[in-house]
């Protein structure tokens, strides 16, 4: 796992990109999965993301290929927890690296930096219709407090849903 900053932004666009293709390519048109992509994994919007002192991004490799990756953002979630928290933002690994323990690395990375950060709680929003990550946050222990923003993809409205794990136990 490695931490990275703005000058691996075209690194980071292209494996965000990929792995968006992958996650949803049977959910999305392929031309609306690249309009997707061409607005928002861009080196640019990277370079912008990772510029904020408010993230923190971490690509994992395997064979020293970058094969994952997360970004997480210290702010506020939009359903009040009543205490400081931090948003997993994005945690993706490309299709050829599933079951070999790369997604679970990088999310117990990801959460030792919120720890770091002194945040209570971790939240996330994710895709109703994306089964496995759902499956995936909730075998660690992340439950549903609310609804998520309506992700637009292309001609695609998808509903999402706001997942939450309190860091200290409580």
């Amino acid at each position: 796992l490695k931490p990275i900053g703005t000058r691996h932004a075209a690194q980071l666009a292209n494996l965000q990109a990929e792995t968006f293709r992958q996650a949803y390519s049977d959910v999305h048109a392929p031309e609306d999965i690249d309009t997707y992509c061409l607005t928002h994994y861009v080196t640019e919007v990277a370079e912008m993301a990772l510029s904020s002192e408010k993230t923190v991004c971490c690509i994992g490799f395997l064979d020293s290929k970058p094969s994952g990756y997360y970004m997480v953002k210290h702010q506020a979630c939009p359903i009040a927890l009543g205490a400081t928290s931090s948003e997993l933002k994005q945690i993706y690994v490309l299709s050829s690296a599933y079951g070999k323990g790369l997604g679970k690395a990088l999310f117990n990375h990801a959460i030792a930096t919120i720890q770091a950060a002194d945040r209570e709680w971790v939240w996330l929003c994710v895709s109703d219709i994306n089964y496995r990550a759902q499956a995936f946050y909730q075998k660690l222990g992340f439950t549903k407090i609310g609804t998520g923003p309506v992700l637009e993809v292309g001609r695609d409205s998808l509903s999402s849903s706001v997942l939450v794990k309190n860091l200290r136990g409580g």
